[in-house]
């Protein structure tokens, strides 16, 4: 039976010139296992010359590129993508249409190669080196064992390759919306530090982020409206909002911040509710390690997919007297937990 083919969607904000190049290397590179595409929040109307230019001299044809809205894919009768990647940062803090298919998304930020200044010589430099950064990005994409990989260690892998040489310093950063009164804001945040990430705290109660910022951070993170209304020590019932509308949530979220639950991160890797305060580290790299315990004293626990046949899970289930025998069963799901320090703990 042929290889499956996954449809990837590039976005940046003009769909001029990064997007354009993506599209071009990975339809290139990787002809029969993909299918590229790129679009635009906000489109030129036209390629940059340049980014036609280096492509083919690059020997990467680029006949039928064209500046186009990313509205075309959120069509019903539009290819299902399997992937969505920005290039841009601009476009990564944009809210997207809705992607039917749930497509596995990441943020692969490099500098604006159309903002360059200098003769022609110098900006036409500017674009090799985009298409270069991208190619090794695509590259890296490209050789994943996709079918072989779990949705979660595959938004992961994606993660990952966007914080690779010539990162933005949004692919490279953390952003916590923070509440300064909030033990796990607090163990969120000193996570975040220790990883060496620089850090940019937003204590959203003063300043508050604005509709499209919000609704742009919950959708990335996967969740609804809902999923992130803090009721605890909030104005919730007072309000009656146990039965509003989302317009109606969104502005009660928007007019009294309490109401937006803390504290959700966004790093190159992705966006989350940090809830417990260990989600924070899907968000940073794997191989993060550190000593740092929680306020209370307790550890934070890294969780690893294991399969059902992993002797030290088959070892566990048995001291603790439990079946065996089931553990292949489609469905089931087995993850190993370790401290920061990587002692194993279960």
């Amino acid at each position: 039976m042929a290889d499956r083919i996954y449809n990837v969607l590039f976005l940046c904000t003009g769909n001029s010139a990064r997007s354009i190049l993506a599209e071009n290397i990975l339809n290139q590179d990787g002809k029969g296992h993909f299918r590229a595409f790129s679009a635009g929040s906000h489109p030129k109307g036209a390629v940059h010359p340049l980014a036609l230019k280096v492509l083919e001299s690059m020997g990467y044809p680029s006949a039928g590129a064209r500046s186009k809205s990313w509205d075309e894919f959120a069509t019903a009768d539009a290819p299902v993508m399997d992937f969505v990647f920005t290039v841009c940062d601009n476009a990564a803090g944009e809210v997207c249409p809705f992607w039917p298919g749930q497509p596995v998304t990441a943020h692969w930020g490099i500098e604006d190669p159309a903002a360059a200044e200098g003769n022609e010589l110098e900006r036409e430099r500017a674009f090799v080196t985009a298409f270069r950064l991208l190619k090794n990005r695509i590259s890296v994409f490209a050789a994943l064992p996709i079918a072989k990989l779990s949705r979660l260690a595959l938004t992961r892998e994606v993660a990952s390759i966007g914080t690779s040489e010539g990162a933005t310093s949004l692919a490279k950063g953390a952003t916590i919306y923070h509440n300064p009164d909030c033990g796990t804001s607090r163990n969120t945040l000193a996570l975040l530090r220790e990883s060496g990430n620089a850090v940019t705290v937003i204590e959203y109660l003063h300043d508050v982020p604005s509709k499209d910022r919000l609704l742009s951070l919950i959708a990335r993170a996967g969740l609804s409206l809902r999923d992130v209304v803090r009721k605890k020590g909030t104005p919730y019932k007072d309000l009656g909002l146990e039965d509003a509308s989302d317009d109606a949530l969104l502005q009660a979220m928007l007019a009294h911040p309490i109401l937006i639950n803390r504290p959700i991160v966004e790093t190159a890797r992705g966006v989350a509710l940090c809830r417990p305060s260990d989600v924070g580290l899907d968000l940073l790299p794997p191989d993060f390690h550190s000593s740092l315990v929680k306020e209370d004293g307790a550890p934070f626990l890294r969780d690893r997919s294991i399969a059902g046949s992993d002797h030290a899970l088959i070892a566990a289930l048995s001291a603790a007297g439990l079946p065996t025998s089931d553990v292949n069963e489609a469905g089931r799901s087995f993850f190993a937990y370790s401290t920061l320090a990587g002692e194993a703990v279960g």
